[in-house]
């Protein structure tokens, strides 16, 4: 027994440094771009997102990482760097406005969403305080950004980085209000807000950003009207929820509290049958008159009404995942499924998800401006299954590049230098194998991506893709990403 206790006490100490090694271990570099952030393009076919448009082929020269000319123009040093485009198609990069990056997104996210086209990101969850072993925070996004910039790691832009959630229920309106001065102080760029916040703290927390010029996005609390939060200042709405429930005959139920018994597939049943077309119309209006956004990042939604597809649950891109966050996906599978039984359950998830997806389409069609956004760990691929499922609402395959590009810029305020191939736009640029206004599909088919003018090649592409697999699969990335959790201040919200 004695020699037994001994072995498992080795075992022990053995398994423990181990752990601690991995959390110690020095973190993995990402392959990087072409260092030069000047050089030519030949022969490039430019999308105008705007107009919808293609251009013959052309040049296009790059100085510095910005757009320096367009078209014919005097002969380059030899020394410039020629990229031939072959007459593939040139558009601005994607970006991703419902994001959340950790502390290991440069291993595990951030060249993902390069490898994919995603030259920008909207980040919706900063970590609540200065410092965060999981989540990452303000300061690390603009380090990150500043490196993607000089060609110092893989990663997009962070155009937007909100605050941690205003969630608590029994958050008082000074305490919002105190928390929102703290959130201003540290430089965020906006405040977000969650679904348990009270009607009396929201007006508070709205009243105070409106004073400092920040805006406020992320959920519509669950006791908060619409069109009162439009009318309060709300800039952005998140996930397709928001106007399944909106539009229902039973909303004002449903925020009060009245519906909190029935049991979820009912409840389901019940905002899908139940839509109101005049509440939506009214809704539609007040957040185009206010320039108020929506992200529906229906792709969550399809996770939901998918939760027992097989080709969905053993979808081969979840190699690309840490078993931390794989196990994570698939265990919220299995709990929707759990909560949502049988054949009734998954007609239900299924109707609700198209439900979702065409109060899109109405919104958009009635002047509610959209984004694209992910809220996932595998967003850079499923970036591309959102654009789809954009055009799958109804929006057309321009509609969809403008909201991923051009649109994406004038909501973050930098339409100026960013959402178009433009003289002295920013050189973030994807170069397709084929026309994505004639099939939004061909997103997925990048040549090669440029951000600040520094070139991903396609080589460089499939360095990023195999690099990120292989830090999914590694052993001192688990250590890590497990030690962050269970040392997050945060770790028992998430």
């Amino acid at each position: 027994m004695r020699r037994f206790l001994k072995y498992l006490l080795g075992m022990v100490a053995g398994l423990a440094a181990m752990f601690a090694l991995g959390v110690l271990w020095p973190s993995a570099k990402s392959p990087l771009p072409d260092a030069a952030d000047t050089r030519l393009i030949r022969n490039a076919r430019i999308i105008d997102v705007e107009l919808a448009t293609v251009r013959e082929p052309t040049d296009v020269l790059i100085e510095g990482g910005v757009i320096a000319r367009i078209g014919d123009g005097p002969r380059t040093g030899p020394d410039v760097p020629i990229l031939d485009a072959g007459g593939r198609y040139l558009l601005p990069g994607f970006w991703d406005m419902h994001t959340h990056a950790f502390q290991l997104s440069p291993q595990l996210h951030l060249p993902l969403a390069i490898a994919n086209g995603v030259t920008g990101t909207r980040d919706l969850m900063d970590c609540p305080g200065s410092n965060d072993t999981l989540i990452a925070c303000v300061a690390d996004k603009r380090r990150w950004t500043r490196a993607a910039a000089e060609g110092r790691m893989a990663s997009p832009r962070f155009v937007e980085v909100a605050s941690f959630y205003f969630e608590r229920a029994d958050m008082t309106p000074d305490q919002a209000a105190a928390l929102a001065a703290t959130y201003h102080a540290r430089g965020l760029d906006a405040l977000k807000v969650y679904n348990r916040l009270s009607p009396a703290s929201y007006e508070r927390l709205t009243d105070e950003a409106r004073q400092w010029g920040m805006p406020v996005v992320g959920h519509l609390p669950k006791a908060v009207n619409l069109e009162d939060a439009v009318a309060a200042g709300q800039r952005s709405f998140e996930h397709a929820h928001l106007f399944v429930r909106h539009c229902s005959r039973d909303a004002a139920a449903w925020r009060g509290g009245a519906l909190d018994a029935e049991a979820p597939v009912a409840l389901a049943e019940r905002m899908v049958a139940g839509h109101d077309a005049a509440a939506c119309g009214h809704a539609f209006a007040r957040m185009r008159e206010a320039g108020s956004w929506f992200v529906p990042t229906h792709v969550t939604r399809e996770e939901d009404a998918r939760a027992r597809d097989p080709a969905f649950t053993g979808d081969p891109r979840l190699a690309y995942l840490d078993p931390l966050s794989r196990w994570a996906y698939r265990d919220d599978l299995k709990s929707t499924a759990a909560r949502y039984p049988v054949a009734r359950g998954e007609a239900a998830l299924r109707a609700y998800f198209e439900h979702g997806l065409a109060l899109t389409g109405a919104a958009y069609r009635a002047g509610v401006p959209v984004l694209v956004g992910t809220d996932t760990a595998l967003g850079g691929f499923r970036y591309h299954d959102e654009m789809a499922l954009l055009a799958r609402a109804g929006l057309s395959p321009a509609e969809v590049l403008r909201a991923a590009t051009l649109d994406a810029a004038r909501y973050a305020g930098q339409a100026h230098r960013h959402g178009r191939v433009a003289v002295g736009h920013a050189a973030d640029l994807v170069l397709l194998e084929a026309n994505p206004l004639e099939d939004i599909a061909n997103t997925r088919r990048l040549h090669a991506v440029l951000l600040a003018g520094r070139l991903y090649d396609r080589p460089r592409l499939d360095a990023l893709l195999d690099f990120t697999r292989a830090q999914a699969r590694s052993p001192a990335n688990a250590a890590k990403l497990v030690w962050g959790f269970l040392a997050s201040s945060v770790s028992g919200e998430l």
